[in-house]
């Protein structure tokens, strides 16, 4: 029964709005479209003009942790001189298996090994008139590099190196196999040094500080640190070689926007 009397009222309301005017005619097409309800569309570049913009507050933040390397890495070289360059090939190649047979038998932990860089190169001899050039000796050289986890063992991996043989040491390096942890701490870090920073900017404008905006910023993994060593020509007992710390930094970008007023 409800259902009925609001159909009614219904067609009585649109009969009396479509129903002839005042003086007895019915309405031109132009009236009646008058009567209608109108909707307007409006420019979606009219939309974005009139809205407001977000008041924000862009810092910057970082942070820094230091991580202890687990892994070194030391390179050799095996220098041999000789007239004819299958005798420096040769005496090369015996010297540097003697090298590598050493630290095999060193037991040094997680020790691996790799050669790399061999070269075979004429020395010349000027004659007084710088005209012609005459081949007096030959010089190989070969490297290996050595890897092991105990960082404490550098010293008596390279004495135990020079020992068999080899009389270069090229490079000395630090890292650490994973800074994944160190690099979340460092970004955690940073991210709450902005932060603090935004919210000490705001609150001396009046304001609370609202939700972040845009967010940019990273921490890189940090490379292998290297160790100055100089050329070593002899044996020393326990070679004093310390490791020392990698550095993992973090930096941010933070724009927050600016909040309601403070008391308000």
């Amino acid at each position: 029964m409800m259902k009925t009397c609001k159909a009614t009222a219904l067609a009585t309301l649109l009969t009396a709005c479509a129903g002839p005017t005042a003086g007895g005619q019915a309405p031109s097409a132009e009236a009646a479209s008058l009567g209608r309800m109108h909707v307007y569309e409006v420019p979606s570049e009219r939309l974005m003009q009139e809205q407001p913009e977000t008041a924000w507050i862009q810092v910057e933040g970082s942070a820094s942790v230091q991580v202890s390397p687990d892994r070194a890495d030391v390179a050799f070289a095996m220098e041999t001189r000789a007239a004819r360059a299958d005798e420096a090939a040769s005496a090369n190649a015996n010297a540097m298996d003697a090298v590598l047979r050493a630290l095999r038998e060193a037991g040094l932990t997680g020790l691996t090994l790799e050669t790399f860089g061999y070269s075979l190169r004429p020395e010349y001899s000027t004659n007084n008139n710088q005209q012609t050039r005459e081949i007096v000796a030959y010089t190989a050289l070969n490297n290996v590099r050595a890897t092991i986890e105990d960082v404490s063992a550098v010293g008596r991996l390279i004495d135990q190196a020079i020992a068999a043989g080899a009389n270069r040491v090229s490079s000395i390096s630090f890292r650490a196999s994973n800074t994944d942890d160190a690099r979340a701490e460092a970004l955690s870090l940073a991210v709450g040094n902005a932060r603090i920073e935004a919210e000490a900017i705001a609150q001396a404008l009046g304001y609370r500080l609202g939700p972040p905006l845009e967010i940019n910023g990273g921490a890189q993994r940090p490379p292998p640190r290297p160790y100055e060593a100089a050329m070593m020509t002899q044996a020393r007992a326990d070679t004093p070689i310390e490791a020392g710390d990698q550095t993992v930094t973090a930096n941010v970008s933070i724009r927050f926007a600016l909040g309601p007023e403070l008391g308000g």
